[in-house]
């Protein structure tokens, strides 16, 4: 694929000064609205399949790869599949998809990154969460130092997810939590099984979807919703819960 058959991914210029102002002084901001705004100014316009998949309305947990080339920023697979699934709730269904997001970008092999960049971000998504309510969860790899965050993380999500289930709210995970360059899955980290597993048993069951762009437009598979097998064995369920939702991503990127 040539690369220049590609879209090229960037914001509308036109919208950043009032982002920016929303994130200085924490004012709320739609994610549908702001996403469908950024979507439509791709060329090409990207391609969404099986879209009939994601629910009309009530409650799902929104669960895609961590698709992340060189070419295409991280945002816009929180904008891709945001725009999409607005598109096709129905009228008076909430369209806003709730992202559990990274806490920070980390460079693991940038000594200067770590100390100049990485506490930008920390400061940024933090103000970015707060505006569109989303939820941010300390990233991959995990820092033994961050795990009463990365718990006090996974209870504001299913609190969350609690209030948003009755008005037919949505959450939005990548589960493998770290980038992937290529249009495949991987295995996500230890935990993550678990914590679908909670959110599931919550009242939330999951719509798949797989996101590329190798053939040229950005395109975006759903696949059915459907409600994992939780094993009863906790030392099963978490490798089990995770290759269920990963295979039901690989499936819409084959």
């Amino acid at each position: 694929m040539a690369a220049d058959e590609r879209p090229r991914y960037r914001l509308p210029r036109r919208k950043l000064p009032g982002f920016a102002w929303s994130a200085l002084t924490l004012r709320p901001r739609s994610v549908s609205r702001d996403a469908q705004t950024a979507v439509a100014c791709l060329r090409p316009p990207p391609e969404v399949l099986g879209g009939a998949h994601v629910p009309a309305k009530g409650p799902c947990l929104v669960a895609c790869n961590h698709y992340s080339p060189p070419w295409f920023p991280s945002w816009w697979l929180t904008l891709s599949i945001s725009a999409a699934v607005a598109s096709q709730r129905a009228p008076g269904a909430d369209r806003e998809v709730h992202w559990v997001m990274a806490g920070a970008w980390t460079y693991p092999d940038s000594a200067w990154r770590r100390r100049l960049v990485t506490p930008a971000t920390w400061w940024a998504f933090r103000r970015v969460a707060r505006v569109y309510g989303f939820v941010t969860m300390p990233p991959m790899p995990p820092d033994p130092s961050q795990v009463e965050a990365r718990a006090a993380a996974v209870r504001q999500t299913l609190r969350l997810a609690r209030a948003l289930i009755p008005v037919g709210g949505m959450v939005g995970l990548s589960p493998e939590g770290q980038a992937v360059s290529d249009a495949h899955v991987t295995e996500p980290p230890p935990g993550v099984g678990e914590f679908i597993a909670l959110l599931v048993r919550a009242g939330l069951p999951v719509l798949p979807v797989g996101v590329h762009d190798r053939e040229g437009p950005l395109r975006l598979s759903f696949g059915p919703v459907f409600v994992p097998e939780i094993p009863a064995d906790r030392r099963e369920r978490d490798c089990v819960v995770a290759r269920q939702v990963m295979d039901a991503i690989g499936r819409q990127l084959s």
